[in-house]
């Protein structure tokens, strides 16, 4: 069953949660989302971000610009964040670190404008856990461990607890926000993306290992696809918001300002189909001058009658 479409009137006029999903690069669309919002002069009650969408999610929140937003992320590549120590066999990301702490500085989840929730997994049973400003943590510690891709970078641990990925227990957690918000979600990980052709490879060590990585990636990519699914149909007051990013790379911080402009055209169609849905449906109808006096109530009819016969 196809979900309620709401007009930008309405989000001014009630509380509506901000969620924005993982996706790694293309989680950029976020900030074209962000700039049609502030466009119309919205603003969330609160925002929830995974992974990608926590780092654009708590500079919102902290109350940075679209544009501010995009001018710190639109240089990143990721030699930036990640270094590859082969003979360790792991990803070292001490630069990533070091990125989001010089961004975040020292300030914590409760310091921010507009509240904000962080969500990653807990390693030893998989659970969801969304870092609010109960929680009591520095901002960048909460998207470290949101962003702590399973097998590939170590776990961060926090208060004695270790944490992966959110992506892996909700890469689009609505079922975060408050119950009674209009839920605005952004899924950048979605169906609208090319299909994966697999070609044996070559006898070698280096495209049989990139074989595997690829259909590792590929199989994360349903699994986030199949959970995210299962949540989007049952879910109320949903505004679903999935840019076609198939053309770009999720793992290359390039063509940021297509990828930025995608999310806010897409955002913009959603608006501009549910104006168009509201104005159809109460469109008043011009009537033809026997169809009026066909419907001209009987009481008024015998009332203008008595007041001809009087002017006689």
């Amino acid at each position: 069953m196809p979900h309620k479409k709401y007009k930008i009137d309405r989000l001014k006029k009630t509380k509506f949660s901000l969620v924005l999903s993982g996706g790694s690069s293309l989680g950029l669309a976020h900030i074209g989302t962000i700039k049609f919002l502030e466009h119309h002069h919205l603003e969330p009650s609160e925002i929830i971000g995974t992974s990608m969408g926590s780092i654009v999610g708590a500079l919102y929140a902290m109350g940075e610009t679209a544009e501010t937003i995009e001018e710190k992320l639109k240089n990143l590549e990721i030699n930036d964040l990640f270094e590859i120590k082969y003979l360790q066999g792991r990803i070292d990301y001490r630069k990533a670190k070091a990125f989001l702490k010089n961004i975040f500085q020292n300030k914590k989840i409760q310091d921010t404008r507009i509240p904000l929730k962080i969500i990653a997994t807990k390693l030893k049973n998989g659970e969801e856990k969304i870092f609010t400003k109960e929680d009591n943590v520095k901002i960048y510690d909460a998207i470290i461990a949101s962003i702590s891709i399973p097998g590939v970078l170590e776990a961060e641990k926090i208060k004695n607890e270790i944490y992966i990925d959110g992506c892996v227990s909700s890469n689009l957690p609505i079922e975060a926000a408050k119950k009674d918000n209009i839920k605005l979600a952004i899924n950048v990980i979605n169906k609208k993306a090319r299909n994966y052709h697999y070609e044996n490879p070559k006898h070698s060590f280096i495209k049989n290992l990139i074989t595997k990585f690829q259909i590792l990636r590929r199989s994360s990519r349903y699994y986030i696809l199949n959970q995210t699914e299962s949540k989007i149909k049952t879910t109320k007051k949903l505004i679903l918001i999935e840019p076609n990013l198939k053309r770009f790379n999720s793992f290359k911080l390039v063509n940021h300002k297509k990828i930025i402009q995608a999310g806010y055209l897409e955002t913009k169609k959603y608006f501009d189909e549910a104006e168009k849905i509201y104005n159809k449906k109460h469109k008043k109808k011009t009537m033809t001058p026997l169809e009026r006096v066909m419907t001209f109530p009987l009481r008024s009819t015998k009332k203008m009658i008595e007041n001809i016969q009087k002017l006689k």
